[in-house]
């Protein structure tokens, strides 16, 4: 706790320095140091003087932040177990934030944990700049730039003992996805003491992100580059993916700024970029397996070494495009070809064919698709399918989550901005998310998150057709087909003014209900499904499940749906010794559920008997009635269809939950909710 002398000390200071403009320091980080000040206190009202520890997200919200990035987690954790390795003597934790400043992955000082943790250190503290005003999280997110922070250069009073250093993560679309920082609790005055730690986050941060630009790249030829032959095995100055014709695919950042926009024009092929062709780089380095090969870049003659990384998820092809006959062939021989693009979802629930179905004719249509249903329920997954299944298939799918992204930063990151349009803004702007899936499929994730004031910006899009990036004057054209999805309620939220009743109109074309895994009645394919990828993914192939085990996943509730099912089904595949997956290898919730849901061992089957109401469903006493709940049009609606299907199945349970698409756990549940009473049990029915 700072005293109240060592409070008023540095609020001055900060009215100083955004009041009278008070330079900080001579070099440019002070004077960035001195435009986030401005930015806390005017932008962000940020309290300078406010000495509470900083905001800490529930459990359930960091594990969300955390599914978002699981497979860039599982790629940064040997960097961040490094960094931690080289800073620990000297005292400095480490911690991993995702773009919204939420710390996701921590490395704690053991003999100074408790003093950590009571400052703030810790999973799941919020560092960003709209919260904490300038530190180095949040001021490296708003930059994209390295930060040091030292001292009382933080804003806030709590932080001017810590010092940080902090570099971003950049991922494949040119937008920080992460932050790495290194963190003391007391450092010596001087900030020239932290320059080391500071070059070793950077530098392991590129080596995170160039880790994770390869990841992504793997579906292709990857060519690895840098100037030295000898030190390609250990350092990576490019990395170049192109598909089989050639095609440029993608870089990591540095690719991006020093070799594809060095004539303003981003090459298209490796032709465009290189003294050479594809065919060619493929030839040399058949030659030459495993060693590194020179190529001059088209204009400077400058010369790169590289080494060729065949695809990783696919057979090698050839450079070639396939005859057109070949293809032709292959798609005579592909089955159920009305259904590609959905062929690797479970599709056998009622609902979720009806989904598809109509999914199909609208894939080719100039009509927006809206997907609802819980979280985890595959939105994603089945928006993807539907662009797989379109004309569009060739053109990029490009997904934003809105509740991923800070409010201040969403609005470059859909629309784009042109260079110079912000304090912060590269040199050369950026394309947003909409110009990149130009021709292909924008998947708007969470739409309901989306901030009032661009939602007239995405109206606008949608009616004109024409994108206005930030800073820019004249508008570009773009032809995209729009998906959306949400769990919340949008009617809702348009009564109470946060979402815009015309967008709402506009983007609620063609709805898709996507049930919650624990109503759908094609579970069991489900889990099968996810077993047989989850048992690949870790090379366990032939894993099975105990008829224990499947009883107690096909009754789980499972709130979080297919995302939660997949997650346990892969931890019960790594920890498995052999190919027999028990009960002691999930989640023990899964089994208490479990045992509450089974129906009482004297009660008849339910396929032949007409309805009982199990036991923890029935009246205490049956003398009193109960009272009459509310129910909304959906729900009335919902009730009279059962109440129809149970009297033409004679009040069997099974036939008409499997007629309307539940489970019978869903089922009763149901009944017990609307007040359904089977003849035997209530007169005058």
């Amino acid at each position: 706790m700072q005293s109240p002398q060592t409070v008023a000390r540095h609020v001055g200071k900060v009215l100083e320095v955004v009041e009278r403009k008070t330079q900080l320091g001579p070099d440019a980080s002070s004077q960035r140091l001195m435009r986030s000040w401005q930015r806390s206190l005017n932008t962000h009202q940020v309290d300078p003087a406010r000495v509470n520890t900083p905001r800490i997200v529930t459990s359930q919200e960091l594990r969300e932040h955390r599914d978002r990035l699981e497979a860039f987690m599982r790629i940064s954790r040997e960097g961040i177990d490094r960094l931690h390795a080289q800073v620990l003597p000297a005292n400095y934790c480490v911690l991993m934030t995702d773009g919204a400043g939420i710390t996701l992955d921590y490395r704690t000082v053991p003999s100074l944990e408790k003093e950590f943790r009571e400052q703030g250190f810790r999973p799941g503290t919020c560092w960003s700049e709209d919260t904490e005003g300038t530190c180095g999280v949040g001021t490296s997110l708003i930059d994209g730039q390295p930060t040091l922070v030292h001292r009382d250069e933080h804003f806030r009073t709590h932080n001017i003992a810590f010092t940080c250093s902090s570099a971003p993560i950049f991922g494949m679309e040119d937008s920080p996805i992460a932050i790495l920082d290194a963190s003391a609790l007391h450092s010596p005055t001087g900030r020239d003491s932290q320059a080391l730690v500071f070059r070793m986050v950077i530098e392991r941060a590129q080596q995170i992100e160039n880790a994770f630009a390869y990841y992504t790249l793997r579906p292709y030829w990857v060519l690895q580059c840098g100037r030295l032959a000898e030190y390609l095995s250990v350092q990576t100055d490019y990395l170049i993916g192109f598909d089989e014709n050639g095609r440029i695919m993608g870089g990591n950042r540095r690719a991006k700024l020093e070799l594809f926009t060095r004539d303003g024009t981003p090459p298209e092929f490796i032709h465009d970029l290189f003294e050479c062709t594809a065919h060619d780089i493929l030839a040399t380095a058949h030659g030459r397996p495993g060693q590194a090969f020179p190529l001059r870049i088209q204009g400077s003659g400058e010369r790169l070494f590289a080494n060729l990384h065949s695809p990783a998820l696919r057979k090698r092809t050839s450079i070639r495009p396939e005859p057109e006959m070949v293809r032709q062939e292959l798609a005579k021989r592909e089955p159920k070809e009305h259904l590609r693009g959905f062929s690797h979802l479970a599709i056998e629930d009622v609902r979720l064919r009806d989904n598809v179905e109509r999914a199909l004719k609208i894939a080719n249509r100039d009509i927006p698709a809206m997907l609802l249903g819980e979280t985890g329920t595959g939105k994603e997954a089945f928006s993807r399918a539907i662009h797989d299944y379109s004309e569009r298939r060739d053109k990029p799918f490009v997904a934003l989550n809105c509740a991923a992204i800070p409010e201040n930063l969403i609005e470059s990151e859909l629309f784009g901005y042109r260079d110079g349009a912000f304090t912060g803004a590269r040199n050369k702007g950026a394309r947003g998310k909409i110009l990149q899936a130009d021709g292909g499929t924008l998947f708007l994730d969470e739409i309901g998150d989306m901030p009032l004031q661009l939602q007239c910006r995405l109206l606008r899009v949608l009616a004109e057709g024409e994108v206005l990036p930030l800073g820019a004057e004249t508008p570009i054209p773009v032809n995209l087909h729009i998906i959306c999805a949400t769990h919340q309620n949008l009617p809702e939220l348009v009564r109470e003014g946060r979402f815009r009743e015309d967008l709402y109109y506009r983007l609620n074309a063609a709805v898709f209900m996507l049930p919650p895994l624990r109503e759908r009645t094609d579970i069991g394919q489900v889990i099968d499904k996810v077993l047989r990828d989850e048992s690949a993914a870790m090379g366990r192939e032939g894993q099975e499940l105990d008829s224990e085990v499947r009883r107690a996943l096909e009754q789980y509730e499972w709130p979080g749906n297919i995302r939660q099912l997949r997650h346990a089904m892969r931890y019960a595949c790594a920890i498995a010794d052999g190919n027999a997956l028990r009960p002691e290898h999930f989640p023990p919730e899964i089994f208490s559920a479990a045992s509450d849901c089974m129906t009482p061992p004297n009660m008849p089957p339910m396929d032949r008997t007409p309805l009982q109401m199990p036991a923890m469903a029935r009246p205490a006493a049956p003398s009193a009635p109960r009272t009459p709940v509310s129910m909304t049009d959906a729900e009335a609606t919902l009730r009279a269809q059962m109440i129809e299907t149970l009297r033409r199945n004679q009040w069997q349970v099974k036939k008409s939950a499997e007629e309307l698409g539940m489970s019978r756990a869903t089922f009763y549940r149901k009944l017990d909710k609307l007040q359904i009473v089977p003849p035997n049990r209530r007169d005058g029915w």
